[in-house]
């Protein structure tokens, strides 16, 4: 405690040493002989030992120096009084003593210091004894003796309000380094991510923020943007606890990967994000990624099983000529192409592709300003039923014609209406634009409609279809709903429930692109298919590099394609080929046992006249038909 009074301390040596360095000069003119080298003397050694004090005090000492150093400067004031008064004696300066005693009481390191330097006062006022009649000892010994004890009685008050002072204090700092740790503790929890320990997205915006605004021009700072793949399918077949600790087995790889030139943040979910400073180009950030990918694809031992998943990367150099969002979006455009090319892979934003983000974001603009209404047209293809030998069925197709970007393909317009939350405006007008024009159309001609992944798991969608039904009073049995199995991988249970419903109303199901997706028979016999539509890919390229192991031969593709329909037969549903384009797919399809097929051969996509026109003549196309099948 003895910190607290240290300035105190050193004021009091400060006092003494003005006070002897002022009367210091003095002695060599008021004494003389033996007596003024005596003053001289004690003078100097006070003056010495003040500035000492003055000094030394100002760091922290131990206890035991302080108080040495404090009563040897007490014992020389009091030896400078004692000689003065021998050399030139007079009462009036024993008052002196009285200060003394004041100045040694208030000022002190402790009691005992203090006691000790007041008994050397005293004892050196009793040396005076026989020169002072009894009056004026006993005068100047009780105004000593009172001053004594009235300033250790203030020194004592003052030492106990500065102690309760400094007793605030400490708890006050106390307090504040508690709250600053809590504070650094809180900071560092709000910029860190519970699960992985990692950076959270907090961390990664302020860090990409200035980096963004504070590079020099070609400095080679690479944003990258990584994505599980599969990750949901993880978390639905083996819980979200298993995803935890993956999703922390795959945080320890990508930080042992990163190194000290890589920063990795946790950006939410299966999204990590990464800051890559590096002299390389962009082949060697390629590279980079690759063998990062590399290390997430290797197999994950969590509670005794084996897991497997991949990941996708979009990366772009960061650039402190554009906007942070902007640079941010086109490396998630990169990640999005990485998707669609297969996935496990990297992909930098180029020039190439800022061009394909351009376009696409110009489809987009114009899609949120479009009115459906009046841009979407409707056109039908046939489906031509091998047992009646004519058109049964058309397939509802969509074009749009956009006064802004012109004539658009449907399969680049749809993914981007599905990638950006906007499908359920386009599938709800076609619904109704189908339903108003298939009123006037015969009973025995059905229709084929095609529905999203975001539509199956959309119970107000749902809802809205069969209302829509119901206002325009349609009969189900005329509706068939196609959907895909990659749409249906979104949320299986979900979309099952949804397709029952539709199911349960009246509704036809076709399972679309069959074969290309899982295809596996316990699945199928879960949904409420009706119909499967063998995808077009095992006719049109018999020699893919997916199928040209199984498919070595026009043999091949027909044993494949027989096993296809085989089935659907077993799963007791209609079997439709898709993409026959010509007679040898025709006499494939027939050969196989497809029920029905739909392509080129009977028709390009076409317009409710056109179509209405075919199924009300349909003798020359029986004619070319049945000549291929004899």
């Amino acid at each position: 405690m003895q910190e607290i009074y240290r300035p105190l301390l050193r004021y009091y040596f400060a006092c003494f040493a003005l006070y002897y360095g002022l009367i210091l000069p003095t002695h060599f003119d008021s004494y003389s002989g033996v007596g003024q080298m005596q003053m001289i003397t004690l003078a100097a050694s006070a003056l010495s030992i003040a500035l000492s004090g003055v000094f030394l005090f100002r760091r922290s000492m131990h206890l035991l120096a302080a108080e040495i150093l404090v009563l040897l400067l007490n014992v020389l004031v009091v030896a400078n009084i004692l000689v003065a008064l021998q050399l030139n004696f007079s009462s009036v300066k024993l008052v002196y003593f009285v200060i003394i005693a004041m100045a040694f009481s208030l000022f002190n390191v402790s009691l005992r210091q203090s006691l000790a330097s007041i008994g050397i006062a005293s004892f050196a006022y009793i040396s005076f004894m026989p020169s002072l009649d009894t009056e004026t000892f006993v005068i100047f010994g009780f105004l000593s003796v009172g001053a004594a004890i009235a300033s250790l009685a203030i020194a004592f008050m003052l030492r106990r309000a500065i102690t309760l002072v400094a007793k605030a204090k400490i708890e006050a700092e106390d307090q504040l380094g508690v709250a600053r740790e809590l504070e650094q503790t809180f900071r560092q929890q709000s910029l860190s991510d519970e699960l992985t320990g990692l950076p959270n997205r907090r961390a990664f915006f302020g860090l990409f923020d200035d980096i963004a605004n504070s590079q020099s021009d070609g400095s080679n700072v690479w944003l990258l943007l990584l994505d599980l793949d599969g990750f949901k399918a993880v978390n639905d077949v083996h819980g979200h606890f298993t995803g935890d600790k993956l999703l922390q087995e795959v945080a320890n790889r990508v930080s042992v990967h990163a190194r000290s030139d890589m920063r990795v943040c946790r950006m939410g979910g299966d999204e990590f994000n990464f800051i890559l400073s590096t002299d390389q180009g962009a082949e060697c950030v390629r590279m980079r990624c690759e063998a990062l990918l590399k290390e997430i694809a290797a197999p994950y031992y969590i509670d005794d099983r084996q897991i497997r998943i991949s990941a996708s990367i979009g990366f772009r150099l960061i650039e402190n000529t554009g906007c942070p969002n902007d640079q941010l979006t086109q490396a998630d455009y990169a990640l999005i192409v990485a998707k669609k090319r297969g996935k496990n892979c990297a992909v930098e934003f180029t020039d190439e592709l800022a061009k394909s983000a351009d376009e696409r974001t110009a489809i987009e603009s114009a899609l949120r300003q479009a009115d459906l209404n009046s841009e979407l047209d409707m056109v039908f293809q046939p489906q031509f039923d091998f047992s009646a030998s004519r058109v049964v069925a058309a397939e509802a197709l969509v074009r749009w014609n956009s006064p802004i970007v012109g004539s658009i393909p449907p399969e680049r317009f749809i993914r981007i209406a599905e990638e950006s939350g906007l499908i359920t405006g386009i599938t709800m007008t076609v619904v109704e634009k189908t339903f108003r024009i298939t009123r006037s159309w015969p009973g025995w001609l059905s229709l084929s409609i095609n529905l999203s992944s975001h539509d199956l798991i959309s119970d107000p969608n749902i809802d809205q279809i069969i209302e829509l039904s119901e206002r325009f009073n349609m009969d189900p049995a005329m509706i068939e709903f196609e959907v895909t199995e990659t749409a249906m991988m979104a949320d299986f249970d979900k979309a099952t429930a949804n397709l029952r419903r539709l199911s349960e109303f009246g509704f036809g199901i076709a399972l679309d692109d069959f074969g290309t997706g899982y295809s596996n028979f316990n699945y199928l016999r879960r949904l409420p298919i009706d119909k499967l539509k063998v995808d077009r890919s095992f006719i049109e390229n018999p020699a893919d590099p997916m199928t040209e192991r199984m498919l070595a031969s026009l043999a091949g593709m027909a044993r494949l394609l027989a096993s296809l329909a085989g089935m659907a037969r077993l799963l007791g549903v209609h079997c439709l080929l898709e993409g026959v384009e010509d007679e040898i797919g025709l006499l494939m399809a027939k050969r196989v046992g497809a029920q029905s097929a739909q392509g080129y051969l009977f028709g390009a996509p076409m317009t409710e006249q056109e179509l209405l026109l075919l199924i009300a003549n349909p003798a020359s196309e029986e004619r070319d038909l049945g000549a291929v099948g004899a």
